[in-house]
């Protein structure tokens, strides 16, 4: 068997695909927010699939969503510690999720078409790495 190298894409460790529409939604529900904060609810979203998340890469993610106008982020000066950035969701990033969320149900059935086909081909095998954690 062929070993795949640790940064292969279909081992699907990065987080950059999905990054942009889990940012977008917790946005929606939890603005204005704090960068860190989104961070842990990202851990706790992803806890027990093996994807990878730092918080650099985070905070990469957020500025480039600012940059095309998706979000917006201000300042807070607090007396207990240093200033920190609070984001909020823009018109644009609302439209962005939205669209988002149709490509990704989109994607949803073809993954569903996949599977289907997945398992007819390989009947009684099971499939592999498939765990569903409900919280």
């Amino acid at each position: 068997m062929t070993v795949l190298p640790p940064e292969c894409p279909c081992k699907g460790k990065a987080m950059r695909n999905m990054a942009a529409p889990w940012i977008l939604l917790i946005l929606f529900r939890e603005q204005p927010i704090h960068a860190y904060e989104i961070g842990k609810i990202l851990e706790t979203e992803f806890c027990g699939v093996d994807i990878g998340l730092n918080l650099t890469g985070l905070y990469r993610h957020l500025k480039q969503l600012e940059k095309r106008g998706m979000v917006i982020s201000r300042w807070e000066h607090d007396e207990k510690g240093p200033p920190r950035r609070r984001y909020e969701l823009t018109e644009a990033g609302r439209e962005c999720l939205w669209r988002w969320m149709n490509t990704l149900t989109n994607q949803m059935l073809l993954l569903e078409r996949f599977f289907h086909r997945a398992e007819k081909t390989f009947p009684g095998t099971g499939l592999p790495g498939i765990q569903h954690k409900t919280q």
